[in-house]
């Protein structure tokens, strides 16, 4: 049977080869477009067609996700009424990887009659000496001087090497800003994301939360996790004192250790104490702590009352 796995390391190389080529030949170019971007007032303006146009889309769409406004116009669109989103303060970058791709080109012309040379324009290029290079304010250049494809001609290696420039043109933008996780978390409320960075352990945690005695028996012990679905229940003194905890886990670690399994009870099985967190922190915090010691649940506490249970999966799931 025929294998592809030793041409597909190929194309890897390949296409690492050249981004070690563009990585090599960054210069003082790449931090005038950083600074660009950083004083622009306006918003970045992506402008491509084809396959450079799916990368250009994906680069302006990660700039919005860092509150960056950014968005893509299609040079296939833009002479039937797009070139109007554009504005006099947007810094407007422009990707063909010939840097002379015709639709690219009528775009970058138009807008430069309208706003008579004043717009501020990118050219992520493979070609220094092309006509898009040559005319705009910042040119980027992103040669990898070879295709992967067998052909040599379909966009491989340069738009992956045009993507990681716009991954790196992104993170000096990020360190620039200072931009943290929790600014992240702000373009980012819904989803898991959302959910780990922005919301508290009080809004996912489980409030009933299940409760046995330091002499339940074991079976007991069992029903009562097993009614619960959170993987765990709290064991209570005789003095209603809450004294520890009994997991899934303790159960199946000690259940060949325990003798008389039958007449045993939570305490042969409960680890003394418990791991808290309070429930006004966030949701990363708690999966920081859990991920801290090593376990799947906390138990949850405010004005030192115990109000609740959370688990992983409180946490990370949709």
């Amino acid at each position: 049977m025929k294998t592809y796995y030793n041409d597909a390391k190929e194309t890897f190389n390949t296409e690492i080869t050249a981004l070690e080529k563009v990585r090599d030949e960054l210069d003082e170019s790449f931090d005038q477009v950083v600074d660009a971007v950083l004083e622009t007032t306006g918003r970045l303006i992506f402008i491509a067609i084809g396959k450079s146009g799916i990368i250009a889309e994906k680069i302006a769409a990660s700039f919005s996700s860092i509150g960056v406004a950014s968005f893509f116009i299609d040079a296939g669109n833009a002479f039937h009424g797009d070139l109007g989103r554009v504005s006099a303060d947007d810094l407007v970058f422009f990707v063909s990887n010939s840097g002379e791709t015709q639709e690219v080109l009528q775009t970058f012309f138009a807008l430069r009659q309208i706003f008579d040379d004043e717009l501020k324009t990118v050219a992520l290029t493979g070609a220094p000496e092309s006509t898009l290079a040559q005319n705009s304010s910042y040119p980027l250049i992103v040669d990898v001087a070879v295709e992967a494809d067998t052909t040599k001609l379909a966009p491989t290696s340069s738009t992956t090497a045009t993507l990681v420039v716009g991954d790196a043109l992104l993170i000096a933008v990020q360190k620039a800003n200072e931009f943290t996780r929790d600014d992240f978390a702000l373009y980012h409320p819904g989803g898991s994301i959302g959910k780990l960075l922005l919301q508290r352990v009080k809004n996912v945690m489980h409030t009933k939360i299940p409760y046995v005695r330091i002499h339940t028996p074991i079976n007991d012990v069992i029903y009562r996790i097993s009614d619960f679905s959170v993987g765990m229940t709290l064991v209570k003194d005789d003095d209603d004192n809450v004294v520890g905890i009994v997991t899934d886990g303790d159960i199946r670690k000690k259940m060949l250790q325990v003798p008389m399994v039958k007449k045993s009870t939570a305490a042969d099985y409960m680890t003394e104490g418990f791991v808290s967190i309070d429930a006004n922190k966030r949701n990363s915090s708690a999966w920081k702590k859990m991920a801290s010691h090593n376990i799947s649940n906390l138990v949850v506490e405010e004005a030192g009352e115990v109000v609740g249970i959370i688990t992983i999966h409180d946490v990370l799931d949709e």
